[in-house]
């Protein structure tokens, strides 16, 4: 039986009501504060950090309990609706258009991250590199300056609301198209593809927006493809990947290690004191299509996080691993989900460790050729700064001369972190 999200369900008596209406007195939000801060201090990893109780009535969600009471060491806890989290990991689908959008790179434009396959975006002919200088009416400059809201730029959660957007495609041609709104399944694998080099052949697979349960036939099939090609080094794309199921997790790290890992330890689940006995270790284990590379290479920034680390660091002890990119997040840490009043809380359960015992990397793992993400080309292009410097890679044994380390690498001092959320989910619309 598969495992739910990071990864282990734990049965807990968390009964109660079946719906959150608020007139249901076991729902109030009172109620929902006082059984989840209980919770808390039985399961939460830094329980100790816990207030020693709290008065439920002084939290107007308990989205608002959690973030007061959370500890320092712990950015990544949160609470959503069980509508949302079951769209998410379980169908993989949300309303939308179907695109994800950075909004930082351009000044007077939002780049698009990636396109998910049929959504209204892709049948507008949208894809990851175009940049939308205009939507809905609303240039991205008057957006930004405005701070216009989500409605009020990309409309009503209506079937079939349509917008016209204007962007600029990769050879900046100023484009004008309709793009229309309704439920998109998302895919998680991208690309996939062998690129002949000096140093043989070299597979590439772009794998994003979490481990979910469509991603194992994904990657079932894209490991046909690679496996037919017989790569000798592997280059695997988690640059927004944050994480998801533990079982994605395994399944993706065997069908890389193939005969070089089989049967070996993949990660260790450590609980607080009080559940010693849910400790649990995973084992990479033998699938059909499986690899047998002498180097994976990892192309990473901060929205690589949880399970995609969980998967470099549970390689590491058996293959080459070479990290070219940006520093991943810092999640050595999962969560049992929990169901209550409609809500799913995800909060810190358990550490990682992989079979050295190592899962200290809080401040992220370091990429060793460190290359800003530029979102300048469609997946699979050699114009993409970070395929480009990880192909140089498979090639020469080293970074190239044009990566700056100095230039990039984090202090996690100064630079704000993106929230697990924000990573989880990504910008979609």
């Amino acid at each position: 039986m598969k495992r739910l999200i990071l990864f282990m369900v734990v049965a807990l008596l968390l009964s109660g009501c079946s719906n959150s209406n608020s007139g249901n007195q076991q729902c109030s939000i009172a109620e929902q504060n006082s059984v989840w801060f209980s919770y808390l201090q039985d399961w939460y990893l830094f329980y100790q950090d816990l207030p020693s109780e709290i008065d439920p009535n002084s939290y107007a969600s308990v989205a608002a309990m959690l973030e007061a009471v959370r500890s320092s060491q712990d950015r990544f806890s949160y609470i959503i609706t069980k509508q949302d989290y079951d769209a998410f990991f379980n169908s993989g689908s949300y309303f939308g258009y179907g695109f994800s959008l950075d909004t930082e790179q351009v000044a007077d434009a939002y780049v698009i991250r990636y396109v998910f396959s049929g959504s209204g975006a892709d049948n507008a002919g949208l894809q990851r590199g175009d940049q939308l200088i205009s939507i809905n009416g609303y240039s991205v400059t008057e957006i930004k300056q405005q701070s216009l809201d989500s409605a009020t730029v990309y409309g009503p959660d209506q079937d079939g609301y349509t917008i016209s957007v204007t962007y600029r495609d990769a050879q900046s041609n100023t484009i004008t198209t309709d793009i229309v709104k309704g439920v998109v399944t998302t895919n998680t694998v991208f690309d996939v593809r062998s690129f002949n080099t000096s140093a043989g052949t070299v597979g590439y697979l772009s794998f994003q927006h979490g481990f979910i349960e469509p991603s194992e036939n994904e990657l079932s099939s894209a490991f046909a493809t690679l496996s037919a090609d017989n790569p000798e080094q592997l280059i695997l794309d988690l640059r927004y990947n944050g994480g998801g199921r533990i079982s994605i997790a395994q399944q993706l790290a065997s069908l890389i290690g193939g005969d070089n890992t089989a049967g070996e330890v993949f990660g260790t689940l450590t609980f607080n004191d009080k559940h010693t006995n849910e400790n649990s270790t995973y084992s990479f284990v033998s699938l059909l299509d499986d690899l047998n590379i002498t180097r994976l290479i990892v192309l990473t920034t901060d929205n690589t996080c949880s399970a995609s680390e969980m998967v470099i660091n549970g390689l590491m002890p058996f293959l080459d691993v070479v990290v070219v990119g940006g520093t991943t997040c810092g999640k050595p840490i999962g969560m049992s989900p929990q169901e209550y009043c409609e809500m799913v809380m995800s909060a810190i359960n358990f550490k990682v460790t992989n079979a050295n015992d190592y899962g200290e990397y809080f401040d992220g793992l370091t990429a060793q050729c460190s290359v800003a993400d530029q979102i300048v080309a469609d997946w699979g292009s050699l114009d993409d700064p970070l395929l480009a410097e990880g192909i140089y890679f498979a090639e020469n044994s080293s970074c190239s001369n044009v990566v700056r380390p100095e230039l990039l690498s984090r202090s996690l001092q100064s630079q704000e972190l993106p929230t697990y959320q924000s990573i989880l989910f990504g910008n979609r619309y």
